[in-house]
C-alpha cells in the first residue's frame, strides 16, 4: 500500500497531466472519430447518468465524473496496476489498462445500466475498444516520459 502511495505522490501533476492529455485524446475519439465510424458520437455521460438514475437534463453531471474518472481516477488506477503486475509504464502497459477499462465499461457499467453486455457487441463495441486503447495508450506513454530518469 506504501508503494502505490509513494507512487501517486512522487509526481502528482505528471499523473494528472497524463490523465488530461489522455482524456483529450479519448474525447477526440468518442466526438470525432465516432461521428465517422458510428454516424454519432459516443455518449458514455448518458449512460452514467441512466446508472446514477438522473435526468437528461443533468447530463453535465455524467460528463464531469466521466472526465474525473479520465483525468484522476483511472491515472491512479492504472499506477495500481502498475505496481501490482510490476508492469513499468509504457505503451504497452497502457494499452493493458486500456483494455481493463474497456473490459469494464462493456460488462460492469453496461450491467449497471440494464444494457447489453459489450453494447450488444455491434459497432459500438469496436469503437469503445479503440477509444479505450487510444486513451491507455497515451495514458501509458506520457506517464513512462515523466518517470524520472537514474
Amino acid at each position: 500500500m506504501l508503494k502505490i502511495r509513494n507512487e501517486i505522490l512522487r509526481n502528482p501533476m505528471a499523473l494528472i497531466g497524463a490523465g488530461v492529455i489522455a482524456s483529450i485524446v479519448l474525447a477526440f475519439f468518442m466526438e470525432g472519430v465516432a461521428r465517422i465510424a458510428l454516424g454519432g458520437p459516443m455518449k458514455p455521460a448518458a449512460l452514467i447518468c441512466q446508472i446514477l438514475g438522473l435526468d437528461s437534463s443533468l447530463l453535465w453531471v455524467g460528463e464531469i465524473l466521466h472526465y474525473g474518472l479520465g483525468v484522476i481516477g483511472f491515472p491512479i488506477g492504472f499506477v495500481i496496476f502498475k505496481v501490482v503486475t510490476g508492469a513499468r509504464a509504457g505503451v504497452v502497459s497502457g494499452l493493458i489498462w486500456g483494455v481493463i477499462l474497456w473490459v469494464a465499461a462493456g460488462t460492469v457499467m453496461m450491467i449497471a445500466a440494464g444494457q447489453p453486455l459489450f453494447f450488444g457487441f455491434g459497432k459500438m463495441m469496436w469503437a469503445s475498444l479503440v477509444a479505450h486503447l487510444a486513451y491507455g495508450g497515451v495514458l501509458g506513454a506520457f506517464l513512462s516520459n515523466s518517470a524520472p530518469k537514474e
